[in-house]
Order: C-alpha cells, then structure tokens, then sequence
C-alpha cells in the first residue's frame, strides 16, 4: 500500500510497548485515546501513553504501554474507531525477544518416517501457520499448533515421500506463502519444498587421509558450470554436478580434461563457486541465463539448473553427494563457497517471511544494513540466524561430505560466529579448512567484531586472501596497474615481503595467496593492457613467473581454473552473469598450453614433495628461509630442509628485461630453468622475465 494511504499503523517494539503511527493528514494526527482489541477473545483495553515529537514527519508518533501475548491476533483502535493490525515484526529488533525466543532444538524441518512427517518451524511473530501439502495431485491443508519458544508443528500420517509443501504463514492479518528454511530438497525454482527419505540417499564414503597441517593445501576455483559447459571439455553432462564423475574425459588431442585432469594436476582442494540454489537462472530453462551464483534464494537446498533433473528432489542430494565422493576417490578435498552475508532479495526470502526483521541486519532506524552492497546484510549475530547457519554448515559437513568453507565477503559475518562455526566443524573433522574475503565492509556490528583481515589475531585458525600478496605481484584491480611481475621492479622489497610474509598475519597458514580468482579480469587478460607493448611469449612468462611465485610461496597457494592455460575472459572485469561464451573453461587452451600446463604439475610435484615450501611455522621459517633483493630487480629465494627430495633450494624470479649472471655454488645443480640455460664454469644465466631453480 502506498505510504500516503495509510492513516494508521502500529507495531509491537518491545514486550509492554506499542509504537502508534497516526497520519497527520487524519484528524492531524491527533486522537485522545487508542484501545487494544484482542480479535480471539474481544476483551479491550484503553492504552496509556504519550505522544512524542514528531514534527519531521508526517506520521505524529504514540508511545503506549500494556502487556499483550506475542502470537495472538491484535487491532489497535484510536478514537474515532479506525483499526490496524498490531504488527511484531519490529518486536525481533529487541534484545529480549532473542533471548527469549531462542530455540536450541535439532528438528526443525521436515523429518521423514513411512508412518508420518513431522514439520516444525520457527516463526515466534506469527499469528497462525497453514501447512500445504501436494500430493498425488491433490492439495491438503493442515493448521500448525503453536508451541514452546514460537516453533509451530504439525503431523500428518502416512507416507509422504516426494510430496511436495510450503507454509502460509500470518503477519498482521496477511498469509505470506514461503519455503521451509530448513528443508532438503525443492522443485524447479523453489516453487514447493519436497519431502525425501534421507536413508535412500547413501553414497560410498571415501577416508580421505588427515592433512598435517594446512599449509599442505593446494586450492583451486571452479564454477560447476564453467567447468565441463565448453565442447572443448570432452564431458556428457555438460554444465552439471554429474561432470565430475566422468572419467576418461579429454580434449580434441587427447589430453585429460574434468576429473582425470584434476587428479593429475595434483591439487589437493577443489574449491566450488556456490552451489546452493540461487535466484537468477531459470532452473528449467538454464541455458537462458547465466549467474556464478552469489544470488543466493536457499541455503538449504542445492542449485537446480547443476541437476539432471531439477523437480527430482532426490536428484538434487544425490547427484551432488555423487559429485563430491567422485573427487573424495581421487584424493581431492571439497571447499563449498557459502554466501552467509547477504540473499538475493530480502522480500521473498523464506527467512525474512517467516520471522520479519529478524535475519538481516538493520540499523536502529529499522533500515537494512547493506555493507554487502546487494541491498541487504545477513544479521549473523542475531542468535537464531547464528543456529541457522551453523545448522546448514553442519549439513553440508555431514550429509554431503564437505571438507571445507570459503566464505563471500567474510568480514560481514561477525567473529564469535565464524569462531562456532570452525569449533563445530573442526570437532568432526580436524582437517576442515575455513578462509574468506577479510575486507572491512561497512555493516551495522563494531569493527571489532567483523571477521577481517585486520581482525586476524582474534581468529588464527581462519584464512584470508591475501590481497597484498595479489596486489604487490599482479597490481591491482585497475587494469592498467603493474604488479612486480609485470615488471614493477620497484616493488621488489614488498614481492620478498609478500612470498615470506611474517607481519601481516597471526600465523603463515592464514595467507591465501592468489593473484586470480573468479572477480576480476583474468591475470592474462590484465596483461593485455599493463604490458600493452610487449610479445604475448613475454606476457606469458610473465604469468609463469607469477603462477611459480604463487605456488612456491610462504601460506597457502590458490589457483583459479584456467590460469595454468592463461584463461582469458576477452578483457571483461566482472562477469558474474556474462554467460557462457566468456564464462565457460576453453579446454583448446589447455591443448594450445600443454607446455605450462606440464610446468604447474611440476611446481604443485615439487611443493608436495618438499616441506620448505610448506612451513607452518614463524621460527622455523625464520631458520630455514632468506630471500635477497638482486640489483633492485631480482629475488633470490633460498631454502633449507632436513627432509625431502632436497637439502636445499635457490630459486632466482627474474621480472625484469635485463639478464644477470649468478654465481652456483658445488653440488647444486638446475631443476627448472624456463630458458634451459646450463651451469657453466660455476655460472648460470638468468635470463630477463624468466625464473630458475636449481638445488642439492
């Protein structure tokens, strides 16, 4: 309803207090006395209270107090006899409504049994639920009983297996029909939620071995549908979860793609763009739109357009379950990019309809909190949203096998939680890796409280992208900027820093060191207008050297899928919804690129193989490490371990045009040399934009 329409309306602010809006274009805003009327059993009471200045506004403003019971049907009534509803939904603002409504039970949902369903949902605001049940064609309504701490329940007998439901849940005097937030399954487009037997979805598990510690991982970025869409990618179920059960796969010449091409490159964690089910592609038309999806409509389900068949609830678990255990049985973690700072739209959110202005964060004034800067912030220090989350990131452990979490734009998500969500995870697993966006976005919790990269003492457990590490290498995002790698040799002092970094954070294990990840152009693509006047071989070294910086690093190394090939995204910076012609992995590249491609398996062989390039430790590294600044232009990287492949490693990165002589101590001798010089009289030439290593 158009604001200017309305002439009165009132909403529950704490438990004994009533907010009155009465619009001063009625009776001026003005009426001597306001009732409450309680629509169940018509008992009215006269309100007492006091007008407050409202001058700027053209509502005048009521402060009323009395006692009313949070779940019954209420009017207010002024004194001329016009009636509004009592709104709570501004009554979950309050400190005393999270302390009193919090609900530490594990059965919200459906639970599945062949004799009958139980469904509970947590809705304290509510004044009435209705259960909708399809089934067999035929619809049945059910009124939900209203229970301990605001959790509506209800049981239907008999076997509702694939049928599918949603609630109409009543605010005000209206139904708003919305999902289960904790349902497992859905139909296209989350029209309904589907009722599934949990039992008849097991999938063979697969032990993978502990890491030692975290700093032994090798990550890389995908999109489920980037990954296997191209022709070039030799895989059936193109665009699908099923794409990585495929083995056998191959490009035109017969070099491995998809899975087979993972295991061989030897990574350790795959890390998956999100898969939860989002807003903005048509689940049953996915080839009409394209989102990387940081849209997010569920938590709670997975995304249907990755499915063969997006109406099969079962097909939505199964499949990625079957995706998950097919890379558990090469060896190969799982990291889930979970989106816990923002939904696509608060209005027709689940959360947001079932309990109003509860789970996104807002300001004293009632506006949304919008640090994420897509129009809202998930209000994660709010206790049921908290258990909310905690409960999803416990599923996807649990019934999918997650081995890890990314977490979009983590300093949005306050400490204490991203702290519960490790504690539960790692209690499980003591392999599970946590890591983030640690940027300082604006949000309505204190700075001190967000999870960034300023905050990292306070979560030492947790990794950050290191944008330093990234920025120093590559340059920046302005496409135009040079990192030390595109020949910036006046950063050659912070290049040391970055690779070996013992200030920045708590511990080295915190570092993800990346110069390319989804956002952003692609690292070759930048160079095409950074290095604007040089060969594409030179441009190409250039990102050799910095793939060889990221993997040989101090922290941990991610690589975003493609990069090894020099993936390019045709110069565009931000392609979230380009589709799939600028989006989808060009597996000819890896054909085109096989030389590189071989030299990243070699890299990821040697960091795998040998501890120095995977310390843990500030004292240790500080034994075993130095790094040298050659003539302004060069590093020197120079290494030392007790066990390994090794005793020793120099590793001379060269950005610059120019080349340098260096002088090989005895028993060393070159394992890499991307020009394939020689030693020769105790000498070996770096030649310029190239990199060497050699050990003994």
């Amino acid at each position: 309803m158009e604001e200017s329409a309305i002439r009165m309306k009132a909403y529950a602010v704490s438990f004994n207090e009533i907010r009155v809006y009465l619009s001063k274009n009625y009776y001026n805003g003005i009426s001597s006395k306001f009732y409450l009327k309680d629509l169940w059993t018509e008992e009215i009471v006269l309100l007492q209270g006091d007008a407050l200045d409202s001058s700027n506004s053209d509502f005048q403003e009521y402060a009323l107090h009395t006692t009313f019971e949070i779940g019954r049907v209420y009017k207010i009534i002024d004194a001329y006899g016009l009636t509004c509803f009592l709104d709570f939904s501004k009554l979950s603002m309050c400190k005393e409504f999270d302390d009193f409504y919090y609900y530490d039970g594990n059965d919200l949902g459906c639970t599945y049994t062949k004799e009958r369903c139980t469904f509970k949902v947590w809705a304290p605001l509510s004044t009435g639920i209705i259960l909708k049940i399809i089934k067999d064609h035929k619809e049945h309504l059910y009124s939900m009983e209203r229970g301990d701490k605001g959790v509506y329940h209800c049981v239907v007998d008999g076997d509702l297996e694939n049928a599918q439901y949603f609630y109409l849940v009543k605010h005000a005097g209206n139904y708003e029909i919305t999902m289960d937030p904790y349902a497992y399954a859905a139909s296209s487009n989350g029209r309904t939620n589907i009722v599934v037997d949990l039992e008849k979805i097991q999938i063979q598990s697969y032990q993978l071995p502990p890491m030692k510690q975290k700093t032994d991982a090798i990550i890389y970025e995908t999109s489920v549908r980037d990954f296997s869409m191209a022709d070039s990618s030799g895989m059936k179920n193109k665009g699908k979860f099923l794409a990585f059960t495929e083995e056998g796969t191959s490009t035109d010449c017969g070099y491995s793609t998809g899975l087979d091409y993972l295991a061989r490159l030897g990574i350790t964690h795959l890390q998956l763009m999100p898969i939860n089910d989002f807003a903005t592609v048509d689940e049953r038309n996915p080839l009409e739109l394209y989102n990387w999806g940081y849209d997010p409509a569920q938590y709670n389900v997975t995304e249907g357009s990755y499915v063969t068949d997006s109406e099969d609830g079962y097909k939505r678990i199964a499949e990625a379950k079957q995706m998950i255990e097919a890379l558990h049985s090469r060896g190969i973690r799982v990291v889930l990019d979970v989106v816990y700072n923002h939904m696509h739209d608060v209005n027709q959110n689940a959360l947001e309809k079932t309990v109003p202005h509860y789970f996104f964060r807002r300001y004293a004034d009632g506006n949304l909190s919008n640090g994420s800067w897509c129009g809202n912030d998930v209000n994660t220090t709010a206790k049921m949203c908290r258990k909310y989350i905690l409960d999803m990131c416990k599923r996807w452990q649990f019934l999918y096998g997650i081995d890890g979490f990314r977490f979009d734009l983590m300093g949005l998500i306050d400490i204490e939680t991203i702290e519960l969500i490790n504690q539960q995870c790692k209690s499980v697993d003591p392999s599970f890796m946590i890591y983030g966006e640690g940027w300082n976005m604006m949000t309505a919790i204190d700075e001190d409280k967000r999870t960034t990269i300023q905050n990292n003492r306070q979560v030492p457990d947790i990794g950050f992208f290191n944008d330093f590490f990234r920025d120093t290498l590559r340059g920046t995002n302005q496409m135009e900027s040079k990192g030390y790698f595109s020949g910036d040799t006046y950063k050659t002092n912070d290049a040391i820093r970055a690779m070996c970094n013992f200030e920045m954070f708590d511990n080295i294990s915190q570092s993800i060191n990346y110069i390319e990840c989804h956002d952003n152009a692609t690292t070759y693509d930048k160079l095409q207008i950074s290095n604007y006047d040089e060969s594409d071989d030179i441009k190409k070294k250039r990102l050799r050297l910095a793939l060889a910086a990221v993997i040989l690093s101090q922290g941990i190394p991610f690589i975003h899928s493609g990069q090894e090939f020099f993936r390019t995204k045709y110069g565009l910076e931000n392609t979230y919804n380009a589709g799939d012609q600028v989006n989808a992995l060009d597996w000819k590249r890896r054909d085109e690129e096989i030389e590189t491609v071989e030299l990243i398996k070699f890299l990821i062989r040697l960091r795998k193989n040998n501890p120095c390039f995977r310390y843990n430790d500030y004292e240790i590294m500080r034994e075993n490490i130095s790094m040298e600044n050659l003539e302004h232009r060069m590093i020197k990287y120079q290494l030392h371990q007790d066990e390994g492949e090794y005793s020793d490693f120099i590793i001379y990165l060269n950005p610059s045009p120019d080349s340098f002589d260096v002088e090989i101590e005895d028993k060393y001798k070159i394992i890499y040399h991307s020009e394939n010089n020689q030693i020769i009289d105790g000498k070996v030439t770096i030649s310029g934009v190239s990199f060497v290593i050699v050990a003994r």
